[in-house]
């Protein structure tokens, strides 16, 4: 369903429309959020961002805070406003009367006659502090569901520690493909505090928020965006120097970037489907310099391509985004638990047709970013499997999974 956002309203005003875009219309956070923003300045767009992606990262004990209060459960723009107003309350610097006024003047634009109970509520808030007690997935701020997947398949303990790292804003994050150590020494001669990555030899590690393309050598194509978890399920695939790779599910290209530099002499196909992300993926690639990439439409169900023609695969599939959802809180939204199960079995039908396109005794790498066990070991259940990788979030990384799988 489309929606009009109306971007002569305040900053609060579009905050309100974005999360109603995302909750209830189900679009992408990225995507409300690029709209919405377009005609606001630097300052006013970070604002946004804040307050959306805050809500998002809190929305379970924000809605069990100020529910407190509630008799009934309101519309989807005061529920919203709710949200926002407590997330100011409770996590930004926000002085109370502004918090509250400030959401008060967004309901009068937007649903006038729930003006004054957003006002009573919300002073209700701020008068004290948020509920003792909280359901385990109201703690942790994920649905009801998923914390039960994983609690089962982790253990209560360890999903509380990382989900913690889940509610924060992550590091930026870029493989650097020139010599890392001289260009992390002309980052840091800008003033900005920046680290090696620990897990991969591409990686470093830098404040959040920081402006990509202020980094050195952006143009040139020096470094893309690409959480070291992504980083090391590339670097598991093995290929011939001079070999046919296929990256499948390609876009916006920074996997293939990384395999790009890291077989030079070798023939890539970058496979993307949807034709929309096609245009972004080679304009990455031009400036990433992946000169011996050629980039094709395809559905990875449907390669047409020859039987056991590719001497290494790396399947990036797509999945429920579990394992960044600090970077993509909205990702928890999206998708319910039957989402997820329909997500396996493309997953597992899309594996199956890309090892028909791999050579005898070649390997593939099959990847996703989501944690959860039915889009990790039970995709590649009963296939030839050398070794599989998950990692859970944590400061310095997102959660992702990886197999190596022999044909």
């Amino acid at each position: 369903m489309s929606q009009t956002f109306t971007p002569q309203a305040s900053v609060r005003t579009l905050a309100v429309q974005g999360l109603v875009s995302i909750l209830k219309h189900q679009r992408k956070a990225d995507v409300a959020l690029e709209q919405l923003g377009a005609n606001l300045d630097t300052r006013d767009r970070a604002l946004l961002h804040e307050l959306v992606l805050g809500v998002l990262r809190y929305f379970y004990s924000l809605e069990a805070d100020f529910s407190r209060f509630l008799k009934q459960k309101p519309d989807i723009e005061a529920r919203m406003t709710l949200l926002l107003g407590t997330y100011q309350l409770r996590y930004m610097r926000v002085p109370s009367h502004a918090a509250v006024s400030e959401c008060v003047n967004v309901m009068k634009l937007l649903q006038p006659k729930a003006s004054g109970m957003v006002n009573a509520v919300l002073r209700k808030v701020a008068a004290g502090e948020g509920p003792k007690k909280l359901k385990p997935h109201q703690r942790v701020g994920i649905p009801n569901w998923l914390y039960k997947n994983w609690r089962d398949a982790f253990g209560q303990h360890v999903v509380q520690a990382f989900s913690q790292v889940l509610q924060t804003p992550a590091h930026l994050c870029v493989a650097v493909f020139v010599d890392r150590e001289t260009w992390l020494a002309e980052v840091y001669s800008m003033g900005i505090d920046v680290e090696k990555g620990a897990f991969s030899p591409y990686a470093a590690l830098l404040p959040v928020g920081t402006n990509v393309t202020s980094l050195p050598g952006f143009d040139e194509g020096a470094f893309t965006v690409m959480d070291q978890a992504a980083q090391m399920a590339v670097l598991a695939l093995d290929a011939p120097e001079d070999g046919l790779i296929l990256d499948v599910c390609a876009a916006p290209g920074g996997k293939t970037a990384l395999l790009a530099h890291r077989f030079p002499k070798a023939r890539i196909i970058a496979v993307e489907f949807n034709s929309k992300r096609i245009p972004r993926l080679k304009q990455n690639l031009l400036r990433l310099k992946c000169n011996n990439v050629r980039v094709m439409q395809a559905d990875a169900l449907y390669l047409s391509i020859l039987e056991s023609c590719a001497d290494a695969i790396f399947l990036d599939a797509p999945c429920s985004a579990s394992g960044i959802l600090r970077r993509h809180p909205d990702a928890k939204f999206l998708h319910d638990e039957a989402a997820v199960n329909a997500l396996v079995i493309v997953q597992k039908n899309m594996l199956l047709r890309c090892l028909e396109a791999l050579k005898e005794d070649a390997i593939l790498v099959y990847a996703v970013c989501s944690i959860n066990p039915q889009e990790n070991e039970q995709v590649i259940e009963g296939l030839n499997v050398i070794s599989s990788n998950r990692i859970l979030p944590a400061d310095d990384h997102d959660g992702f999974f990886w197999a190596k799988l022999h044909k």
